[in-house]
Protein backbone atom coordinates (compact mmCIF):
# COMPACT_ATOMS: atom_id res chain seq x y z
CA UNK A 1 0.00 0.00 0.00
CA UNK A 2 1.12 3.56 -0.75
CA UNK A 3 0.58 7.12 -0.62
CA UNK A 4 -1.79 8.24 -3.79
CA UNK A 5 -0.22 10.22 -6.41
CA UNK A 6 -2.36 13.45 -5.19
CA UNK A 7 -1.14 13.35 -1.88
CA UNK A 8 2.38 12.68 -3.01
CA UNK A 9 1.66 15.91 -5.52
CA UNK A 10 0.00 17.89 -2.62
CA UNK A 11 3.43 17.06 -0.07
CA UNK A 12 5.38 18.35 -2.95
CA UNK A 13 3.75 21.67 -3.14
CA UNK A 14 3.76 22.06 0.51
CA UNK A 15 7.14 20.88 1.25
CA UNK A 16 8.12 23.52 -1.89
CA UNK A 17 6.64 26.43 -0.42
CA UNK A 18 8.18 25.95 2.84
CA UNK A 19 11.44 25.08 1.61
CA UNK A 20 11.96 27.75 -0.46
CA UNK A 21 9.87 31.12 1.77
CA UNK A 22 11.95 29.81 4.27
CA UNK A 23 14.74 30.04 2.67
CA UNK A 24 14.39 33.25 1.39
CA UNK A 25 13.60 34.35 5.05
CA UNK A 26 17.40 33.27 6.07
CA UNK A 27 19.14 34.52 2.67
CA UNK A 28 16.78 37.36 1.50
CA UNK A 29 20.00 38.42 -0.63
CA UNK A 30 21.10 35.10 -2.42
CA UNK A 31 19.90 33.71 -5.28
CA UNK A 32 18.50 29.96 -3.65
CA UNK A 33 15.63 28.48 -6.29
CA UNK A 34 18.84 25.59 -7.45
CA UNK A 35 19.30 24.90 -3.92
CA UNK A 36 15.81 25.08 -2.62
CA UNK A 37 14.64 22.32 -5.38
CA UNK A 38 17.71 19.99 -4.41
CA UNK A 39 16.06 20.25 -0.28
CA UNK A 40 12.82 20.02 -1.47
CA UNK A 41 13.57 17.22 -3.75
CA UNK A 42 15.25 15.34 -1.09
CA UNK A 43 12.76 15.89 1.78
CA UNK A 44 9.96 15.20 -0.75
CA UNK A 45 11.50 11.79 -0.84
CA UNK A 46 11.98 11.26 2.47
CA UNK A 47 8.14 12.12 3.50
CA UNK A 48 6.86 9.77 0.95
CA UNK A 49 9.34 7.15 1.81
CA UNK A 50 8.46 7.38 5.66
CA UNK A 51 4.79 7.32 4.89
CA UNK A 52 4.67 4.27 2.57
CA UNK A 53 6.83 2.39 5.28
CA UNK A 54 4.03 3.29 8.32
CA UNK A 55 1.46 2.39 5.31
CA UNK A 56 2.76 -0.96 5.15
CA UNK A 57 2.79 -1.30 8.50
CA UNK A 58 -1.74 -1.58 7.95
CA UNK A 59 -3.10 -4.23 8.40
CA UNK A 60 -4.57 -6.03 5.27
CA UNK A 61 -8.25 -5.75 6.24
CA UNK A 62 -7.72 -2.06 6.88
CA UNK A 63 -6.18 -1.23 3.89
CA UNK A 64 -9.39 -0.26 2.34
CA UNK A 65 -10.76 2.13 4.87
CA UNK A 66 -7.19 3.69 4.76
CA UNK A 67 -7.47 4.51 0.75
CA UNK A 68 -11.25 5.52 1.73
CA UNK A 69 -10.40 7.79 3.76
CA UNK A 70 -7.37 9.04 1.79
CA UNK A 71 -9.75 9.45 -1.04
CA UNK A 72 -12.11 11.81 1.18
CA UNK A 73 -9.00 14.07 1.97
CA UNK A 74 -8.72 14.42 -1.85
CA UNK A 75 -11.65 14.92 -2.38
CA UNK A 76 -12.25 17.46 0.59
CA UNK A 77 -8.83 19.27 -0.67
CA UNK A 78 -10.22 19.18 -3.97
CA UNK A 79 -13.07 21.10 -3.38
CA UNK A 80 -11.61 23.84 -1.36
CA UNK A 81 -9.27 24.00 -4.43
CA UNK A 82 -12.27 24.63 -6.84
CA UNK A 83 -14.11 26.88 -4.38
CA UNK A 84 -11.17 29.51 -4.14
CA UNK A 85 -10.74 28.89 -8.12
CA UNK A 86 -14.18 29.72 -9.07
CA UNK A 87 -14.36 32.56 -6.00
CA UNK A 88 -11.22 34.39 -7.11
CA UNK A 89 -12.73 34.35 -10.99
CA UNK A 90 -15.61 35.74 -9.97
CA UNK A 91 -14.55 37.82 -7.86
CA UNK A 92 -12.60 39.67 -11.20
CA UNK A 93 -15.88 39.16 -13.47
Amino acid sequence: MQLPNEIVLLLSAGIGYLVTNGLKGLFPKWEISGSAAQITAALVTCMVALANQGLALVPPEYQQITLTVFTLIVSVLGAFGVHYAVAKFSAKG
